[in-house]
């Protein structure tokens, strides 16, 4: 920006935040070029005063890795400023709504958090779907991390999964803090319902302990949304939070859908407009909670319903 006090005290609120400046600019071009160089995912805040700052340049260089915040329109102070920043910060790209083939994902450690709002349906079906739906073209390890409720062996019963997914539920008698090691290199891990991040981060307890270590070792996360007006609540709380939980991971967010009545489209199109660009799918009536088509108590394994394919690839994606 062109005032240097302005642009002083925006250094000084970022970096009293925790914020990590790479570089500060006077003029377009020199902030064109650390744009360029930098190999790691980028916010750039400006105001087009910038000396020499043309808007038609910055377009093509926006992407996954970097998030343009223009500050035109906002109050130069402490609040109104941070609270833009964290608006903008977003998670990957809407995948589009055909059908796309999952690819393997790259043989190096990788973990996928599933967790949501309490009472939210169908979040361990969709871990379990996932967990077979990788299997099909790699060793997946799928641990119950739940606890308040873990319900994945009974989802599981006596079916013939792929000899590639192993399931593991964690013994909480024994208050573990952490998730126990591995030598594979998927993990598909379900922690449950996600309490108030305030909690999150204060809870010094062993259940706290094994919610952080089992998001320090996720490259995603999965949040599932109950389909009713306290669900939306909790989740629109979540994406005001969600930068004090994490800024560099991406996120995939899923709506438990009840039904086609009225207020269930009302309720999906406020989902949609809470989602605003991040990436996101809607559980149709018919394989949201409980069982999944096809997951009757027998042998006969899972039938894979195309939302998952597609949620499985957008993931397979984020992972690369």
């Amino acid at each position: 920006m062109s005032d240097a006090d302005d642009e002083d005290f925006v250094a000084q609120l970022l970096h009293s935040q925790g914020w990590n400046i790479i570089y500060r600019a006077i003029e377009w071009n020199a902030a064109k070029q650390a744009i360029l160089n930098s190999t790691e995912r980028t916010i750039f805040i400006f105001s087009s005063d910038l000396r020499g700052f043309i808007t038609s340049e910055l377009a093509p260089l926006e992407n996954e890795n970097l998030i343009a915040v223009s500050i035109d329109s906002v109050q130069i102070a402490s609040h109104p400023l941070m609270s833009l920043i964290r608006e903008r910060i977003k998670a990957p790209q809407l995948l589009p709504t055909r059908a796309v083939a999952t690819t393997p994902i790259p043989d190096k450690k990788r973990s996928i958090l599933i967790t949501g709002t309490c009472g939210a349906p169908g979040r361990s079906s969709i871990a379990l779907s996932l967990a077979q739906e990788f299997a099909s073209h790699r060793e997946v390890e799928l641990i119950d991390a739940d606890v308040t409720s873990q319900s994945l062996e009974y989802l599981a019963g006596d079916k013939n999964f792929d000899a590639n997914l192993h399931l593991l539920t964690l013994d909480l008698s024994a208050r573990p803090a952490r998730l126990p090691e591995s030598d594979l290199t998927l993990r598909i891990i379900d922690v449950g319902a996600l309490p108030p991040l305030a909690d999150v981060l204060a809870d010094r307890r062993w259940q706290g302990s094994l919610f952080h270590n089992s998001l320090q070792q996720s490259q995603c996360i999965v949040y599932m949304a109950k389909a009713d007006g306290l669900g939306l609540l909790r989740l629109e709380k979540f994406l005001h939070e969600l930068p004090l939980l994490t800024t560099n991971v991406p996120v995939l967010f899923l709506l438990g859908q009840l039904g086609v009545t009225r207020l269930d489209k009302a309720l999906a199109q406020k989902f949609t407009q809470l989602m605003d660009g991040r990436a996101h799918f809607t559980i149709a009536h018919e394989i949201r909670g409980g069982l999944l088509p096809g997951m009757s108590k027998s042998a006969s394994g899972l039938r894979q319903p195309r939302e998952i394919d597609k949620i499985a690839a957008l993931i397979t994606s984020q992972l690369r």
